[in-house]
């Protein structure tokens, strides 16, 4: 758990004490340092919801919003948002980068680490989302629900929820290792990022391991292996859970580019009203 430093911003409150904080293994330490690696490059989103952003307005609400790759654009854009979070190790990340980022952008943001079921603050929100496969991280209907609910709570009357998940694809070959790209790090590091996938019909679900080969020149190659598992969700599965959370999807993408919704499309963007 963080302390108070400079700001608005680089306090990052935390709703969990630090003997509970202490007892819950952090899954994402490791992706957490190779997260910004991968995705810094990844701005396609950034548009999208700055689009449903003006559309509300301010304040805004990101859930699960890691090192602030969607955050810190939108706050460099004048709205005020505030972020949640359970990892420590993504938040780390994002408090060094808004310490080297500071003014205008950094008193744009607030960051509280907890769990997005369990989170609780006075402010109310016209906007919150839950972007790039996140609240596939709940692998439990009840958990989305807690979600879901808990959100509700924050939101002003008629506020808007926006959640993005991939359409699932359950033709793909499992446990087939895929190279997904070489990147040179700021400090030289050569890094090859692998994955392997596998499905799990029994429990919804989908699991993916990571591999990452490491090199530099003064040093061995070594090779960090992390895996996450996802809940797959279905289109009738996302429209009945917001429903029953107290929204109503007024809006569904298969794009970031706002384009409408197919059975093909890749992705399931959902726009939704707190009724």
């Amino acid at each position: 758990m963080k302390t108070s430093k400079k700001g608005k911003t680089s306090s990052v409150k935390s709703d969990t004490s630090v003997n509970e904080m202490e007892d819950v293994l952090d899954e994402y330490e490791q992706s957490a340092k190779y997260y910004d690696v991968w995705y810094e490059d990844f701005n396609e989103d950034i548009d999208f919801y700055h689009t449903l952003a003006k559309r509300t307005g301010g304040p805004i609400l990101e859930l699960m919003c890691g090192t602030g790759r969607v955050m810190i654009p939108l706050a460099d854009l004048g709205f005020e948002i505030t972020g949640v979070d359970r990892s420590p190790a993504m938040l780390d990340v994002l408090s060094a980068k808004l310490d080297l980022i500071g003014g205008p952008v950094e008193k744009n943001i607030d960051v509280i680490q907890s769990d997005i079921r369990t989170f609780k603050t006075k402010k109310r929100f016209r906007f919150a989302f839950i972007p790039f496969n996140s609240l596939l991280h709940l692998l439990s209907h009840q958990e989305m629900e807690e979600a879901l609910k808990n959100i509700h709570s924050h939101l002003v009357p008629g506020g808007l929820l926006s959640l993005s998940v991939f359409n699932p694809r359950l033709d793909r070959p499992e446990n087939l290792v895929r190279h997904r790209g070489t990147k040179i790090t700021s400090k030289g590091e050569v890094i090859s990022k692998f994955e392997a996938q596998a499905f799990n019909s029994a429990t919804q679900s989908t699991t993916i391991h990571y591999f990452y080969d490491i090199s530099r020149q003064d040093k061995d190659i070594r090779r960090v292996t992390t895996s996450l598992t996802l809940h797959i969700m279905f289109f009738q599965e996302a429209v009945d859970l917001l429903d029953r959370c107290g929204f109503e999807v007024i809006e569904t993408y298969g794009d970031y580019a706002f384009s409408p919704y197919k059975k093909s499309s890749e992705l399931m963007a959902f726009v939704a009203r707190k009724i």
